[in-house]
C-alpha cells in the first residue's frame, strides 16, 4: 500500500500534526510524508496545456507529486481550515490537478487510471455550524479529479482553546479510522 501524506499546517508539531500522527499510528504503514510549506508551487496560470497533454508547463515541485498522486493509493489531506477553507499552499497544489481535470473531462483519457482512497485530516481553531463545508467541496472536487473513490474524514475543533491531543474522543477516531484503512488494504491484498 502507498501512502501519500499531503501536510498543509505551518505549525510542524501543532494541533494538525498532533491529528496526523494519530491516524498513522493505527495505520501502521510507510509513508510518503510531504510538506506542502517546504515546497515550491506555483499556482496554475491556466495556459492550457494540459488539455493537449497530462503535462504541465510549470516546472516545479508538482513535477515530482504528479507521479507520487499517480503512484498512491491512500492521499492524506491534513490541514488547518483558515476562514472555512484549506491554506494558500494547499490550494495552488489544488488548483495545479488541472492536469488530471483536463485527463479526465477535456481529453477524457480513461487510460491507466488507479482508483485511490482519500483521507481528510482537518483542523479548526474554533466551532460554527458547517464550519468544514467549504472545505468539503473544494476537497469533493480535488478528489475527483485524482480518482479518489472513497473519502474518509475526521475533524478537530476548537483547537484553540483545548489542545487536539486532549480531545481523546477524535484522537480515538483517527487512531480508528487509521486501523480500519489498514485491516481494508490488508483484506483486499490476501484476496488476490
Amino acid at each position: 500500500m502507498k501512502v501519500l501524506v499531503l501536510f498543509s499546517s505551518p505549525n510542524k508539531k501543532g494541533n494538525t500534526f498532533k491529528l496526523l500522527e494519530k491516524f498513522l499510528e493505527g495505520l501502521n504503514e510507510e509513508v510518503d510524508f510531504i510538506d506542502i510549506y517546504s515546497k515550491k508551487i506555483a499556482p496554475c496560470i491556466d495556459c492550457k496545456m494540459c488539455y493537449k497533454v497530462e503535462e504541465c508547463a510549470i516546472k516545479d515541485d508538482m513535477t515530482d507529486l504528479y507521479k507520487k498522486i499517480n503512484e498512491s493509493d491512500i492521499i492524506v489531506i491534513a490541514t488547518p481550515i483558515y476562514f472555512a477553507n484549506v491554506p494558500s499552499p494547499l490550494k495552488a497544489l489544488i488548483d495545479r490537478l488541472q492536469v488530471y481535470w483536463s485527463k479526465k473531462y477535456i481529453r477524457k483519457d480513461r487510460k491507466n487510471i488507479k482508483k485511490k482512497t482519500g483521507v481528510l485530516l482537518a483542523i479548526g481553531g474554533t466551532y460554527w455550524d458547517n464550519m468544514f463545508m467549504s472545505l468539503e467541496e473544494v476537497l469533493k472536487l480535488a478528489f475527483a479529479a485524482i480518482d479518489v473513490k472513497d473519502t474518509y474524514k475526521v475533524y478537530g475543533v476548537n483547537t484553540d482553546h483545548i489542545p487536539i491531543k486532549k480531545n481523546e474522543e477524535v484522537m480515538k477516531k483517527a487512531y480508528e479510522l487509521g486501523c480500519g484503512l489498514k485491516n481494508k488494504f490488508d483484506f483486499n491484498k490476501s484476496r488476490i
